[in-house]
């Protein structure tokens, strides 16, 4: 059996354990300041000093522990790719997706309004170190090209939604009984058949308003992202394909249409994070047999004592219950 596990936090963009602490709350994130030389005494009077060990048994060793283990991680893992990854590109990147999110001011008020404790600057600095550990994960989790793209379509969708029997339908939209909504959805579809623009139809028709403000495009739909019947329908169409019948689910009525993919190699890295994402959040087990591995390999040490139990006890395996769980019989001992 494996030691009990920390939540990994995945929150922001990121992917990691990014200084939770381990009752799951945050820690401030003071990324942005840069290096500090503190020393080991921060102050002194005739009453005695106030020194490093000082603040950080204040804060506690569960969370000095987490801190460890995650810069540890971070800096093993900048090390390990520094000559794959180019912090500049990595950079520009993160900051085209702070634009395509409405700019620094924008991100700030969501940082705000998330009582994050993270400013942008601190944010960018968590951007960029997920990236190291995203490359990380693709590795060995041996997500290829190929893989991506069999994973992700490009979709678009029109919704007609269904009112059951006693609700009310949200503001602006028809309130359509099962029937009712099957036979409009029919009739839409009739319309695109007769040449009808499907982005022009969605604005105007679909009870999706996410989608139908960006012409009813879900851009690249990832496998278990979304209800069944809608993937099973998205994912055997072809190119170009539309659904030439209505798709029910408990959203009300779809007409799906698949994109041309024609930017998916664009996308590759986009949709490797989101793979990696995933698969970070189905098997954390292994995540962590992955980080004990990374930190093997590096001849990582944590000498604070009980640091170093508590990282063992929360983050790693503990090797010989795993042997005792593979062999069980010589946990029995001998009759």
């Amino acid at each position: 059996m494996k030691k009990k596990l920390a939540p990994l936090l995945v929150s922001l963009g990121i992917i990691g354990l990014a200084g939770c602490s381990n009752d799951g709350e945050e820690a401030e994130n003071t990324t942005s300041e840069g290096d500090v030389d503190f020393g080991e005494v921060l102050a002194s009077s005739d009453a005695g000093d106030v020194t490093a060990d000082d603040i950080l048994n204040q804060m506690g060793t569960q969370q000095v522990a987490t801190q460890t283990f995650q810069l540890t991680l971070d800096k093993v893992l900048m090390d390990k790719y520094s000559e794959e990854l180019n912090q500049e590109d990595l950079q520009a990147e993160i900051d085209q997706e702070i634009e395509e999110m409405g700019g620094e001011e924008q991100v700030a008020m969501m940082l705000q309004q998330q009582q994050s404790n993270v400013d942008v600057e601190s944010y960018k600095q968590q951007r960029l170190i997920a990236q190291y550990h995203d490359r990380y994960f693709i590795d060995e989790f041996d997500i290829t090209d190929e893989e991506a793209k069999e994973s992700v379509r490009e979709g678009s969708h029109i919704l007609v939604s269904v009112t059951e029997d006693g609700e009310e339908a949200p503001e602006g939209e028809e309130a359509l009984t099962d029937e009712e909504a099957r036979e409009k959805a029919e009739d839409l579809i009739q319309q695109l058949e007769d040449g009808a623009d499907f982005a022009e139809l969605a604005t105007a028709e679909s009870d999706d308003p996410g989608s139908a403000a960006n012409n009813g495009s879900l851009g690249y739909v990832q496998r278990g992202q979304m209800v069944e019947p809608f993937e099973n329908a998205l994912f055997e169409l072809e190119p170009g394909e539309m659904t030439t019948e209505p798709v029910k689910s408990d959203f009300g009525y779809h007409i799906i249409l698949r994109g041309e993919e024609e930017n998916i190699d664009d996308e590759l890295s986009s949709v490797k994070r989101q793979i990696v994402n995933q698969r970070v959040q189905e098997s954390p087990d292994e995540v962590l047999t992955m980080y004990q591995s990374l930190l093997d390999e590096y001849n990582v040490e944590f000498e604070n004592e009980d640091i170093r139990t508590f990282i063992e006890d929360t983050y790693l395996q503990d090797e010989a219950a795993v042997d005792t769980e593979e062999n069980p019989e010589d946990e029995l001992g001998e009759e």
